[in-house]
């Protein structure tokens, strides 16, 4: 997937014109670990994950280009194709057993509130580990060592002496790594998103 979108245009923009296939190749390489992420919070026990992960794929291309920003924020939008593909994939359930075990609790797990709750969740965790994945790719191996030191609750003295480097080294690269990691972060939800 490729993660450098070179337009300023949003992402979710661009996807809706069905003639982009770069766009929509990108929407996909972006959503589809996300919707999988948000597949197994919920925990739905009927269909094959990567048939229910496609088929949301699909209505989302079908659908996208009716998504109107003014609407509704388009993590709402996206938790209400996840719920009702989901509900529309436990009612295909093959055996009525499982159906008259599992729908019902099933169902309950795929409620908006519970679904949009999820994705709030689990998007801000997303963005940050692929603005994370972008930053290590720049920064040489102490840099991100000391960031992530620092993540574990270390202080500079000790960051310091494990990387044995001086306390205003590790100040520095830790805020060279902060400083892109905010970057990232707000150019991903930038380009992904239209209501930030």
């Amino acid at each position: 997937m490729n993660k450098n979108w070179n337009t300023q245009d949003s992402l979710i923009l661009r996807a809706q014109n069905p003639y982009d296939e770069k766009a929509w190749d990108d929407f996909v390489g972006f959503y589809e670990s996300f919707v999988k992420m948000v597949l197994r919070k919920v925990k739905i026990h009927c269909s094959d994950e990567e048939d229910l992960v496609q088929t949301i794929i699909l209505n989302l291309w079908k659908n996208l280009p009716k998504y109107k920003k003014g609407n509704a924020r388009f993590r709402t939008w996206l938790s209400t194709v996840i719920r009702n593909t989901a509900i529309n994939d436990l009612r295909k359930c093959s055996t009525e057993s499982l159906k008259r075990d599992r729908f019902s609790e099933d169902l309950e797990t795929v409620s908006v509130p519970r679904v949009e709750m999820i994705i709030d969740e689990e998007w801000d965790k997303y963005i940050i580990n692929l603005a994370m994945e972008k930053v290590e790719k720049r920064f040489d191996g102490q840099a991100m060592e000391a960031f992530k030191l620092s993540l574990k609750g270390k202080n500079v003295r000790q960051i310091a002496q494990t990387l044995n480097l001086k306390e205003n080294t590790i100040y520095t690269l830790r805020s060279r790594v902060k400083r892109r990691l905010k970057q990232e972060v707000y150019g991903l939800s930038k380009r992904c998103e239209i209501n930030l």
